[in-house]
């Protein structure tokens, strides 16, 4: 599992978990205009809504 940090323009910050992460997979989910909600983990959310998202370092795991 990998531990992502989702940030938005509301100024909101969620942290999940996901089992796989592709940034190119999910920014051109995020910048489809056909596309209105993305699932991250469990987190259900407007992809307008979505300012970044990144992995969260946790101690001895490198990304």
């Amino acid at each position: 599992m990998i531990k992502l940090e989702v940030s938005t323009h509301g100024s909101e910050r969620f942290e999940v978990e996901v089992e796989d992460y592709n940034a190119e997979s999910l920014s051109e989910q995020l910048n489809d205009s056909d596309i209105n909600t993305v699932a991250l983990g469990d987190l259900v959310i407007s992809r307008i809504n979505v300012k970044s998202v990144k992995p969260v370092q946790e101690e001895g795991i490198n990304y």
